[in-house]
C-alpha cells in the first residue's frame, strides 16, 4: 500500500493489453491503487507530428519513434499528476516487477524526506530501478536498503520513479519536444533544476521482454558522436555533483566504489 500522498500512475500502450494483464497481480499483491495512463504509441504518430517532436536533436543518434512515444507518455503521466492533489507519483512502465519489500521501503524514504531537514536527503526524483556500483551513501531506508547518490550518472531507466510535484513542474516547464530519450534527459540533471537520488539496492527490476514502444535495434558505427556527445556533459557533471557535495567528495568519489556519507547526514559513523 502506498502512502496517503503518493499517487501510481501506470503507463500502458492500448496495444499491450497482455502487459496490463500481467501488472495487475503485481500491483494487488502490493496493495497498490493506481491509475492507468495510455501510453503515446510513437509508432502511430504522423509524420508531422513524429517531425515536430523531433526539431532539436541533443543526443548522438537519430530519435526513434518509440522513444519519442516514451518521452510523451511520461510527459502525459507527469501532467496528469500535477492535475491531481498528490504530493509523490510513482511513476511505472508496464514491465515492472517488485520485491517484497517495495511498500515498506518506499514509505520509508517519503518519511525520510517529509522529516529531514538535510538538504541532502531531499530529492525531486528518487529512481527505484537499476544500480551503479559506485554511489555515496547517504542514510538507511529500512535495513536491508540505502538511499544513495549513484555520482556523476544517473542511472538510465524510467521504469520506476517516484516524482514530487515541484520536481514534476520543473520538468514539465521545460519540456520542448523529444531532443534525447527521457532516460538520457535525467541524466542532465542540471538542465531541469533537478536532484536525483536513488534506492540501493533496488525495489523493481524490470521483466525481461520486449519494448513495446519499439524496436532497439539501432547500429552506429562511428564513435565521434558519441564521444562529443560524453565530452559535452564532463564539465557540467562535474560542476553539478561539486555544488552539491562540495569538490573534496567529488575527489573521493573518483577514487573509491562506495563512500559512505551516513556520519555526516544521521550520526552514525562509517560502516
Amino acid at each position: 500500500m502506498l502512502p496517503a500522498d503518493c499517487q501510481c500512475f501506470l503507463i500502458n500502450l492500448d496495444r499491450s493489453p497482455d502487459r496490463l494483464a500481467a501488472m495487475l497481480p503485481r500491483l494487488q499483491a502490493q496493495g497498490i491503487a493506481f491509475e492507468r495512463i495510455p501510453g503515446v504509441d510513437g509508432m502511430a504518430l504522423s509524420e508531422d507530428e513524429f517531425r515536430e517532436q523531433t526539431r532539436e536533436n541533443h543526443y548522438y543518434k537519430p530519435i526513434r519513434r518509440g522513444e519519442v512515444g516514451c518521452q510523451l507518455s511520461h510527459l502525459k503521466a507527469l501532467q496528469r499528476f500535477l492535475a491531481s492533489d498528490a504530493r509523490y507519483a510513482l511513476v511505472l512502465e508496464d514491465d515492472a516487477e517488485f520485491d517484497a519489500d517495495f511498500s515498506d521501503v518506499l514509505a520509508e524514504a517519503l518519511a525520510l524526506r517529509a522529516r529531514t531537514t538535510d538538504p541532502l536527503l531531499q530529492w525531486d526524483v528518487l529512481k527505484l530501478n537499476r544500480k551503479r556500483r559506485r554511489h555515496i551513501d547517504l542514510a538507511a531506508l529500512g535495513t536491508q536498503r540505502r538511499l544513495v547518490e549513484y555520482g556523476l550518472s544517473v542511472p538510465s531507466t524510467t521504469t520506476a520513479a517516484v516524482w514530487t510535484r515541484a520536481g514534476a513542474e520543473r520538468w514539465v516547464r521545460a519540456y520542448r519536444g523529444t531532443a534525447r530519450p527521457i532516460d538520457c534527459d535525467l541524466q542532465h540533471p542540471w538542465e531541469f533544476g533537478l536532484d536525483i537520488l536513488s534506492v540501493h539496492p533496488p525495489v523493481v527490476s524490470a521483466e525481461d521482454v520486449a519494448s513495446a514502444m519499439g524496436s532497439s535495434d539501432r547500429v552506429t558505427r562511428n564513435p565521434w558522436p558519441k564521444l562529443r556527445y560524453e565530452l559535452n556533459r564532463v564539465w557540467p557533471r562535474l560542476r553539478h555533483f561539486s555544488q552539491r557535495y562540495g569538490w573534496g567528495v567529488l575527489v573521493a568519489w573518483l577514487g573509491r566504489r562506495r563512500i559512505d556519507y551516513a556520519g555526516r547526514v544521521s550520526g552514525e559513523g562509517a560502516r
